[in-house]
C-alpha cells in the first residue's frame, strides 16, 4: 500500500509538472492545487488501510467488555489509529470530568445541608468536622481530575507534532486545553475553598454557598449534549473520525499554509513600494548613465563598470519594467562601444541574475522555505555571488577581445538622457542590501529606512509626498501576483510536511536521491538544464515543489538542497529562452532568443557545475 500510494504521489506531480512545463497552468494555480492533491492521495491512503477497513467493520466491542478497548488497543498504532485512541480517549475524558464535576457538586451540597444544624448552634466541633469533610470531598475529585487530565494530554501530545503548527494551527494539545476550561474543576475548587473557609463560622455564607453552588449543578451540561462524537457504536465512531481525520489535516494544510510564508509576503509587498518609488524618481536610469559617462570609451572598462552597476540596481529592484527600463538606456551604451549583440545580451543578463541572487525579499524566502541560519544563507549567497561575477567578467572578458570588437556593432547611443538625480539618492539601491546583509537588519525594517531616507532626499519637491503616496500603492499592487505565490508556496510546503505525505514519499524518495558526494555533484550538476524552459528544476515554479518534497523526505541537508537549486537557477536567469527580460532583450537588439541561449548555454552552465561541486563539499557528506 505504501509504494502504491507514493507512486501515485509521483504521477500526481509528474501531471502538473507537465502542465507547468506546457504552460497548460500557471505555478500560482498549480503551486496550491497541487498542495491540495498530494493530501487528497495521503489521506485517502490513510484511510484505506486495512486496520482501518477492519475497525470500520468492527462489531459493538464496548458493549461487550466490562472495560472499554480504545481504537489502539484494536487496530495497532497507525496514524488513523492514533488518531482515534486521541479521540476515544478526549471523549471518554470529557464525560468523566463532567460527572466529576457533578459528583462533586452534590456531594458538597450533601455535607453543608447535612451540617447545617451544627452551624446554627455554632458548634465549633461540628463546624471542624464539616471543614474537614468537605476538604476530603475537594481533594478527591481533584485527585480523580488530574488523572484523568494527565492521560489525555499525555496522548494529544504524542499526535500534537502531526497537526501543530504555532502559533497559527495550535494542535490537538492546546485546543483540548482551552476545551477544559469550559468545565471550570479549578473554579470550582476556589468557590469550595471559600465555603471551607466561611462554614465552620457563618452559616448565612454557607447557606448562600449551597445555593451557589446547586446552581453551578444545573449550568453543567451533559456530555452527550456537548460532545456527540462518543457514541455507543464502533463502526460509527469509526465513520466520524474519518471525517475529522480528513477535516484537521486539511485545518492545518488552508490555515498554516496560508500563513507560511507571511514575513516573506510582507518583505515582498514592501519591496514592491521601494522599488516603485526608485522608477518614479528615476534613480535606476540616472546611475547607468552617470556610470557611463565617466567610464571613457575603453569597451571592458565601460561593460565591467555597467556590468556591476545593472546588478547593483537589480538587488533591490526587478521585474520586467526594470529590464525595460534600463535596458533602454545600457544596451545602446554597450553597442556604441562596439560590443555585439549577443555580448551585450549576455552581459546584461548575467547582471540581472547577480544582482537577484542578493535580494532581501529572495533572501527572506530562502530563510523561511529552508530554515537556514542568516550566516549559513549569506555564505551560499556570496558564493553564488563571486561564480556570477567570476562569469560575468569572463564572458566580458570573451566578449571585448579585440577580433571580436568591430565597427560596424558600434552604434551610436541614442537613449535618452534621464533627469538630474541628487548624488545622495544614487546610492538607495545600495541601502537596503548594505542593511540587511552588513548591519543585519531585518528585510522589511531596511525597506522602511530606506524609503524615508529617499524620502528626505526629495521632501522638498513640490508634490514630493504625493509621489511616494502613489509609488506605495501601485507598489503593493504590482506585487500581488508573487504575493499569492508565496501562499500557494506555503500551501505546498505543509502539504509536503504533513505525516502522511512524508510516510508514503520518503521510501521512493530516500532511494533516488543521492547523499553521497559524488552522486550529488553527478546529478545535479548534469541535471542543471533542466532549470531551462520551465523544467522541473526552475527556481520559481517546480523547482520550489522538488525543494519541498526533498526537505521532507530526503537525506540532503537543507543546506545542500538550495544549492542545487540555486545552481541550476543560474541557467534559468541567465539562458533561459521563456524568461521575459530574455524575450524583450532578444527583441530590442535584433537576435533571436535561441541565439543568446546557445552563447551562453555553455559558460553558465559550467559555473552551475562549479558552485556544484562547491556545496557537494560543503555541505554532503563523503
Amino acid at each position: 500500500m505504501t509504494l502504491t500510494i507514493g507512486l501515485l504521489l509521483l504521477i500526481v506531480f509528474l501531471g502538473f509538472a507537465a502542465a507547468m512545463f506546457l504552460e497548460r497552468l500557471s505555478a500560482l494555480l498549480a503551486l496550491p492545487l497541487m498542495a491540495v492533491a498530494f493530501l487528497s492521495v495521503a489521506l485517502v491512503g490513510d484511510l484505506l488501510q486495512p486496520e482501518t477497513v477492519t475497525e470500520l467493520a468492527a462489531p459493538d466491542a464496548r458493549a461487550a467488555t466490562t472495560r472499554p478497548t480504545t481504537p489502539a488497543e484494536r487496530t495497532g498504532p497507525s496514524r488513523f489509529a492514533q488518531w482515534q485512541d486521541f479521540r476515544w480517549r478526549r471523549a471518554a475524558y470529557l464525560a468523566e470530568l463532567t460527572r466529576t464535576y457533578r459528583g462533586a457538586v452534590l456531594a458538597l451540597l450533601f455535607e453543608l445541608r447535612a451540617g447545617d444544624s451544627g452551624l446554627t448552634v455554632r458548634d465549633a466541633a461540628r463546624g471542624q468536622g464539616l471543614r474537614t469533610r468537605l476538604l476530603a470531598v475537594l481533594e478527591r475529585y481533584a485527585q480523580q481530575d488530574e488523572a484523568l487530565r494527565r492521560g489525555v494530554l499525555e496522548r494529544a501530545a504524542q499526535i500534537d507534532a502531526q497537526f501543530a503548527r504555532p502559533p497559527h494551527v495550535p494542535g490537538p494539545r492546546a485546543t483540548l486545553e482551552d476545551e477544559l476550561k469550559t468545565i471550570p474543576f479549578a473554579t470550582l475548587a476556589a468557590d469550595v475553598q471559600r465555603v471551607v473557609e466561611a462554614a465552620p463560622h457563618d452559616a448565612a455564607a454557607a447557606a448562600s454557598a449551597a445555593v451557589v453552588l446547586d446552581r453551578a449543578l444545573g449550568g453543567v451540561p451533559a456530555m452527550e449534549e456537548r460532545h456527540p462524537d462518543a457514541p455507543p457504536l464502533d463502526g460509527w465512531f469509526t465513520a466520524r473520525g474519518m471525517v475529522s481525520y480528513v477535516a484537521a489535516h486539511f485545518l492545518l494544510l488552508f490555515r498554516a499554509g496560508s500563513l507560511q510564508f507571511y514575513a516573506t509576503i510582507i518583505a515582498t509587498i514592501f519591496g514592491g513600494m521601494f522599488a516603485m518609488y526608485v522608477r518614479h524618481l528615476r534613480i535606476a536610469e540616472r546611475l547607468v548613465y552617470w556610470t557611463a559617462e565617466f567610464a571613457g570609451e575603453r569597451p571592458f572598462l565601460i561593460a565591467l563598470i555597467v556590468f556591476i552597476v545593472t546588478a547593483v540596481v537589480f538587488t533591490s529592484v526587478g521585474g520586467l519594467g526594470t529590464v525595460i527600463m534600463l535596458g533602454t538606456i545600457i544596451l545602446p551604451i554597450l553597442r556604441s562601444v562596439g560590443l555585439g549583440p549577443i555580448v551585450a545580451a549576455g552581459t546584461f543578463l548575467i547582471a540581472i541574475a547577480l544582482g537577484g541572487t542578493l535580494n532581501p525579499v529572495a533572501r527572506r524566502l530562502w530563510l523561511d522555505f529552508y530554515g537556514l541560519g542568516p550566516d549559513e544563507l549569506d555564505r551560499i549567497l556570496w558564493i553564488m555571488v563571486g561564480l556570477y561575477t567570476a562569469c560575468g567578467v569572463a564572458w566580458i572578458a570573451w566578449g571585448t577581445r579585440r577580433r571580436l570588437l568591430s565597427s560596424f556593432d558600434a552604434v551610436a547611443a541614442d537613449a535618452p538622457r534621464p533627469a538630474a538625480v541628487p548624488a545622495r539618492l544614487l546610492l538607495a539601491p545600495l541601502v537596503p542590501v548594505a542593511l540587511v546583509y552588513f548591519v543585519r537588519i531585518e528585510e522589511i525594517s531596511a525597506f522602511l529606512v530606506t524609503l524615508a531616507y529617499m524620502y528626505l532626499c526629495v521632501c522638498l519637491r513640490p508634490g514630493a509626498t504625493r509621489q511616494l503616496s502613489r509609488a506605495l500603492i501601485e507598489g503593493a499592487q504590482a506585487v500581488m501576483p508573487p504575493a499569492l505565490l508565496m501562499i500557494g508556496i506555503g500551501l505546498l510546503v505543509t502539504a509536503l510536511g504533513t505525516a502522511p505525505v512524508k510516510a508514503y514519499l520518503r521510501p521512493l524518495l530516500a532511494a533516488a536521491v543521492p547523499a553521497s558526494q559524488v552522486g550529488y555533484v553527478a546529478l545535479f550538476a548534469l541535471a542543471a538544464p533542466l532549470a531551462l524552459y520551465r523544467g522541473p528544476l526552475n527556481v520559481w515554479g517546480m523547482g520550489l515543489a522538488v525543494s519541498a518534497t526533498l526537505l521532507a523526505t530526503s537525506p540532503l541537508p537543507p543546506a545542500a538542497i538550495l544549492g542545487a537549486i540555486l545552481a541550476a537557477g543560474m541557467l534559468q536567469g541567465v539562458c533561459d529562452p521563456t524568461n521575459t527580460a530574455n524575450v524583450w532583450i532578444a527583441g530590442f537588439q535584433g537576435v533571436g532568443v535561441n541565439q543568446i541561449l546557445r552563447y551562453t548555454l555553455l559558460p553558465v552552465w559550467l559555473a552551475a557545475a562549479a558552485a556544484v561541486v562547491i556545496f557537494g563539499f560543503l555541505f554532503v557528506g563523503p
